[in-house]
């Protein structure tokens, strides 16, 4: 698997103006594409959504299908989606997944609740655009917030095929290169948050960003994306600031994100969500300070961390 990184600012977009430089981290809020073999996988929309659309077009990556795995519904998560030329060709298709809202688990039962999110922010006078009206074909499931579920995808014949648990008795009945697995990971988050843990062929990778820690590390996360190849966390503030006013806010510090990632046996890990506050100079100062935090850790099994960067890939 190949993870592509086109957002990595938290809360909202950080451009770079005068006396406050932010080139080296990015400015574009969050947004990752994830390549593995068949599958194209978008996980977030935010800003970054623009640039990944860019990118799709130039690879001619036209007439195909996409799953879209969207962790929540706070604007730095979708505020990209009607900028992500993409959407805008009718041959392609979006399979997207997100959460049923507290609250709405009975709102409108012939509508997807997902698909009302996302038409709620497109919606006049907020967008021109309709969500509904964006050409290309969209397909919408929802999870649930609270607990853990395990999704699968088949390729047949250049499109996707949605399983659940129960409809894959054996997932080695299918070749191994044209199946990939999902498992959902509830996430500490105000409104609700799900990271995604993706298996394909013998890589992992958990994605579980916009997560508060409690006064240890979260159980789920440990649980469900135990030996994961790869793990992208929410470092966005420092140590001093989660013990402040950010209490509550829904984010975590890069030293809790080594801890996060030594107790679910992780072999590497990506920090990601900076705050839009934080020029490069101070994420620099942080992504220093939490390396030697995860040196003096000592850890046999996490090998290495870092600080994303827009514009970077990692091989997973």
């Amino acid at each position: 698997m190949k993870l592509h990184a086109f957002g990595a600012r938290g809360s909202l977009p950080a451009p770079s103006t005068a006396g406050f430089n932010t080139s080296k981290y990015g400015g574009n809020t969050t947004c990752y594409y994830l390549e593995a073999g068949p599958f194209q996988i978008i996980i977030d929309m935010g800003s970054g959504a623009r640039p990944l659309g860019d990118y799709l077009l130039k690879k001619g990556e036209n007439g195909k299908p996409f799953i879209f795995l969207l962790t929540h519904y706070h604007s730095d998560h979708i505020q990209g989606i009607g900028f992500c030329v993409p959407f805008y060709i009718k041959q392609n298709t979006f399979y997207i997944h997100g959460f049923t809202p507290e609250g709405r688990e009975n709102v409108d039962p012939l509508k997807n609740v997902v698909l009302q999110a996302l038409e709620e922010q497109q919606a006049s006078p907020y967008f021109p655009v309709p969500h509904g009206l964006l050409p290309a074909n969209k397909r919408y499931r929802a999870h649930n917030r609270m607990f853990s579920e395990e999704f699968y995808y088949v390729e047949k014949a250049g499109d996707f095929l949605y399983k659940t648990e129960s409809d894959i008795q054996d997932s080695h009945s299918f070749k191994r290169d044209k199946i990939i697995k999902v498992t959902t990971v509830p996430l500490h988050h105000p409104n609700g948050c799900l990271g995604y843990r993706v298996d394909y062929m013998d890589s992992s990778l958990a994605f579980c960003t916009d997560n508060e820690p409690f006064a240890f590390t979260n159980n789920k996360i440990n649980n469900l994306c135990k030996d994961v190849d790869l793990i992208v966390l929410d470092g966005q503030y420092t140590a001093e600031q989660l013990a402040g006013l950010t209490q509550t806010f829904g984010h975590g510090n890069p030293e809790l994100c080594v801890d996060q990632a030594i107790d679910c046996n992780a072999k590497r890990l990506l920090i990601t969500h900076m705050d839009p506050g934080h020029d490069d100079k101070k994420v620099t100062e942080m992504e220093k300070t939490c390396i030697d935090y995860y040196t003096k850790k000592k850890s046999d099994t996490l090998k290495g961390v870092e600080f994303v960067k827009e514009g970077e890939t990692w091989e997973v």
